[in-house]
């Protein structure tokens, strides 16, 4: 890999990437996935407070492509656009690098590495929210190295507004935007150049205040604003508690940060033997791997004149990773760890290259070969064709396993919320369920032997209930089938009404 190295550019490392992002966009999108596409395709809720201006973003770029052609995808082209910005962050990456003198041989390593991170990757090829903030935030770590570098002004003011923009795509990324205030303040000791920085801070609440009084129609109050700011707190939405679970949980998110870790390794095996043939080269760098660390010759002290900008990235990684254990181990509040832990350990030391090689060598073939090609090429429950069957049967109330089928539903046919879509995890109790079908007479229902694997929601989930269903009769109605197994749809008919 060494000679390959030395006789290529980044711009073939841009370009390679890029190939394996633009060409595997996720058939298996997320509920909110779906839910953001909505919003855009119908222009509804353009402004969310968690993320607030993500989804106006994104309806302002694909508005001028839905007014020259019918039928765009909207949910494809946010996948896209979320795909490009990944790449603009390896270019600023790459850009920040160079500034810090960093040899070339490690900087593309170091992109490679990032480019191939699970949960960059993985975001970098679908419609969430955690993408397009991380290039403001590098742009604002960019301009601070700058202003590092030359004292200038204009410099600390542009890392402050960049680094502001990126808190207004995600409220995640206000500890970035932190650590560069506090970077910022240590390193000059002046009140005057550590106000520059903060000034364009002013644009969050008052881009708040706007959309909660012209777009919400909400009359200007402390209740109303603060309730709106955290409205995900309020709602319950954003979890965050103390326990056992934070650490279990943030233990599996920071290696899933790196490594696909699921179980859809196990079904893809079973569906295809060929899925068993990545292990194997894996197995050897796994060995080499070990072989590597365990050398002595492992880091090397790095003297860099930009103490500074190392210790604030070192403050802001640890910002983002406390946040992601209160907020019990979320993976979706670590994507932006990879490029933190490379622009500060990564910078103050530098690392044997055989296994940066290695690391680069396995992310790219356990993550493509267990994450990004299943989730382009199958579809894991496959349940656009429940969404049809209920899009068939207008004056029918379906019970459904998968919450992502209310906002399938909703982005194929414009209504949110829809009534007749009853959620099983809404159900409190085996009497709600019982309830709910003698209420209706007749239900429909995927809920029977649904495939069901191990992930994230089957360790946090509280309550697990058992149905009866000899109390009903239960017509087979038609089966279909996804990655995880034949999903089945059951008439439910109540036989006490």
């Amino acid at each position: 890999m060494k000679k390959i190295l030395e006789n290529i550019t980044v711009y073939h490392v841009i370009i390679f990437i890029t190939i394996f992002y633009f060409f595997n966009p996720t058939k298996n999108s997320s509920l909110d996935a779906y839910a953001y596409a909505s919003y855009i395709k119908y222009n509804e809720n353009l402004f969310l407070p968690h993320h607030l201006i993500y989804n106006f973003f994104l309806y302002t770029l694909i508005k001028p492509f839905n007014l020259l052609f019918n039928n765009i995808n909207i949910l494809l082209v946010s996948k896209y656009i979320n795909a490009f910005f990944q790449i603009l962050n390896l270019i600023v990456f790459y850009r920040i690098l160079s500034k810090l003198s960093i040899p070339k041989r490690e900087k593309l390593l170091f992109i490679i590495i990032v480019g191939f991170s699970f949960s960059l990757w993985r975001y970098g090829t679908e419609n969430e929210t955690y993408i397009i903030p991380i290039t403001f935030s590098l742009l604002g770590s960019f301009y601070f190295l700058d202003f590092l570098k030359t004292s200038a002004l204009k410099y600390v003011f542009y890392s402050g507004l960049f680094a502001t923009i990126a808190c207004l795509f995600h409220q995640i990324h206000f500890f970035w935007w932190l650590g560069l205030l506090i970077g910022t303040f240590f390193y000059t000791k002046k009140l005057k150049q550590t106000l520059v920085y903060g000034i364009s801070a002013l644009i969050v609440p008052l881009t708040y205040i706007l959309v909660l009084v012209f777009y919400n129609n909400l009359a200007l109050t402390p209740t109303n604003l603060v309730h709106f700011v955290f409205n995900d707190f309020y709602t319950g939405s954003a979890k965050t508690e103390f326990g056992l679970n934070n650490l279990f949980l943030i233990a599996i998110s920071s290696v899933r940060t790196f490594f696909q870790v699921h179980s859809n390794i196990y079904f893809l095996i079973k569906n295809n033997i060929l899925f068993a043939i990545p292990i194997v080269p894996l197995l050897y760098f796994g060995y080499k791997l070990i072989k590597v660390t365990l050398n002595k010759d492992l880091l090397h002290y790095r003297k860099l004149d930009e103490d500074s900008f190392v210790k604030s990235h070192i403050l802001i990684f640890t910002l983002h990773f406390l946040f992601a254990f209160y907020a019990v181990g979320n993976v979706e509040f670590m994507v932006m760890l990879p490029f933190l832990i490379f622009l500060s350990v990564f910078i103050k030391y530098s690392v044997n290259k055989s296994l940066l090689n290695i690391l680069a060598l396995t992310l790219f073939i356990w993550n493509f070969s267990y994450g990004i090609y299943p989730n382009s090429h199958y579809k894991y429950y496959n349940d656009d064709v429940l969404v049809d069957f209920i899009i068939q049967h207008p004056n029918n109330k379906f019970l459904v396993k998968n919450d992502a089928v209310l906002n399938k539903f909703y982005y194929k046919t414009g209504i949110d919320n829809y009534n007749n879509i009853l959620l099983s995890s809404k159900l409190t109790s085996a009497n709600d369920f019982n309830k709910l079908i003698i209420e209706n007479e007749i239900i429909y229902t995927d809920i029977i032997n649904k495939p069901s694997i191990f992930n994230r929601q089957t360790i946090t989930s509280k309550k697990s209930l058992n149905y009866d269903f000899s109390k009903f009769d239960k017509k087979f109605i038609m089966s279909y089938q996804g990655l995880y197994g034949a999903s089945k749809i059951y008439q439910l008919k109540s036989t006490s009404k």
